[in-house]
């Protein structure tokens, strides 16, 4: 039932990405884990989408979910999709900790695909596993 609803709430999900034109994006964005500079942004506003992994919180108010390379968190009921991560980085799979404060997901930030977890509270994110070869596909939070 949770999965229908999850469903559901992804049928009504606003997701809206801005384009930055050369002049605004000045700044670099680059970082030690992945230094490659982007030339462009893309803007797109969609209610649908496709390939999409996603998590209900453990409480079942959030959804946690990807599109296009970045998470985001939706209300359960529908409504607006906060992004958790944006940029080059390729971020996928992500999973609720058992508390219902972490995430655990898959991003290639670090040059490869590797396990990471944020704190949804603060943003904050941990890099885990450090595999410069191989993929890990996705995580799984376990009880210990």
């Amino acid at each position: 039932m949770r999965f229908i609803l999850a469903l559901l709430a992804l049928a009504s999900l606003g997701v809206h990405a801005q384009e930055k034109t050369k002049d605004s994006t000045k700044k670099k964005k680059a970082t030690k884990e992945l230094p490659l500079e982007p030339t462009r942004k893309v803007e797109f506003s969609t209610n649908e989408g496709t390939w999409i992994s996603l998590d209900v919180s453990p409480d079942g108010k959030t959804i946690v979910f990807d599109l296009m390379g970045d998470l985001y968190t939706l209300p359960i009921g529908g409504g607006k999709a906060t992004a958790l991560t944006s940029g080059m980085a390729y971020d996928v799979h992500p999973r609720f900790s058992p508390d219902g404060k972490t995430i655990l997901f898959i991003s290639d930030k670090s040059g490869n695909d590797n396990i990471w977890t944020m704190e949804l509270a603060t943003k904050k994110d941990k890099q885990l596993t450090k595999d410069k070869k191989g993929n890990h596909f996705s995580a799984e939070w376990t009880a210990d």
